[in-house]
């Protein structure tokens, strides 16, 4: 029975180890996934600093362009879209400030609080699906305004000035349209022609915020599908609900461990040290080392797994946004590790301080 004991407690020590850094890590995750105004903060830093948003447009306008050469488009073609095309042309480092033209910060950041909120408070409420309405009447009055006009020109100033041929195209179908309407080329135009030429395009982009709604609610659009979609969001706030519990209970898996080994194999203040000790030094040094090295294992694991296909434009700030978020929930490892460690090498030291009782003489047999 002894040595049963003996074998349970040693597998209940192979899984403390790590079980450990495991579970800390999970609760300090749900401590922050968890935490809304946290994550509130955190969502607004990444959308006001980051330069993901303006890396995504980019690389859509990038693909415009792909999908246009492999349809066998010419993007200076006079039939084409202007405005679509138009932004093809647009560099990386104007995105952003096209972005911040369009919708502003504030805007942004009241999409967030909106969003964040309602999710929020839907998953401690009994309402089937989150109320989340989000406003666009801000979006739509500022395309329409002097900052949409401001962003056209900041795409305009990136198409190529006009070749000669393109000029006397454009003046030939000028000619024939008496004055009926006609689609400019994909280029810049000289004087007298450009001031036209941007009004047109942004004339285009009062057509597009057109059909945009003065406002966005999710949970309609949701129901719009089948009505199973309820049931759905219902099963998916249960499941989010059990897997914030569980992460708050992660820090007892050790505690139930440590207090097993204590029944199963501990006698003695000695072996307290060996079969507690031993364990918390070594689950604490592997906390150390994953606080040390989350970023390469994360960087590395993202990678070769779902950001695999992203074009390096994206993934770059996709990682550094993704890296600032789990920094959040990594901060306090360190600490944590060195507070487990610490408490590990107290108690093998008292352990090992401790002096074996002595075995009493046998006492002698009267002859």
């Amino acid at each position: 029975m002894k040595i049963l004991g003996k074998t349970l407690a040693f597998l209940f020590v192979v899984i403390l180890v790590i079980a450990l850094p495991l579970s800390i890590l999970v609760y300090d995750a749900g401590r922050v996934i968890f935490d809304q105004p946290h994550v509130k903060e955190i969502l607004m830093d990444v959308t006001s600093e980051s330069d993901l948003i303006p890396a995504a447009l980019a690389w859509l306008s990038e693909q415009r362009a792909e999908q246009a050469v492999s349809a066998d488009e010419t993007l200076s073609q006079a039939d084409q879209p202007d405005l679509m095309t138009l932004f093809t042309y647009v560099e990386f480092e104007d995105w952003a400030t096209i972005r911040q033209e369009v919708v502003a910060d504030d805007t942004l950041h009241q999409w967030i609080a909106i969003t964040v909120d309602g999710f929020y408070n839907w998953l401690d409420s009994e309402e089937r699906l989150p109320n989340i309405v989000l406003d666009f009447q801000p979006l739509i009055e500022r395309a329409n305004s002097e900052h949409g006009l401001k962003a056209i020109e900041i795409a305009y100033a990136a198409l190529p000035a006009c070749t000669e041929d393109q000029i006397a195209d454009f003046k030939t179908r000028l000619a024939a349209a008496q004055g009926d309407k006609i689609v400019y080329n994909i280029c810049r135009l000289p004087d007298p022609w450009d001031s036209d030429q941007i009004a047109s395009y942004f004339a285009s982009l009062g057509d597009i915020i057109q059909n945009i709604p003065p406002s966005f609610d999710i949970a309609e659009e949701l129901l719009r599908g089948e009505e199973t979609q309820a049931v759905g969001s219902q099963m998916i706030k249960t499941q989010l609900q059990t897997i914030r519990s569980l992460m708050r209970l992660a820090p007892m898996v050790p505690v139930v461990l440590l207090l097993l080994v204590l029944a199963l194999g501990v006698r003695s203040l000695k072996e307290l040290g060996q079969w507690w000790g031993i364990p918390l030094v070594i689950g604490g040094a592997l906390l150390l080392l994953l606080s040390l090295m989350y970023r390469t294992l994360l960087i590395g694991a993202l990678t070769v797994g779902p950001m695999s296909d992203v074009p390096t434009l994206v993934r770059e700030e996709a990682f550094s946004t993704i890296l600032s978020l789990v920094a959040e929930a990594f901060q306090p490892l360190i600490a944590q590790a060195i507070v487990v460690i610490v408490l590990g090498l107290i108690l093998i030291v008292v352990g090992a301080a401790m002096k074996p009782r002595p075995t009493p003489a046998p006492v002698p047999v009267a002859e």
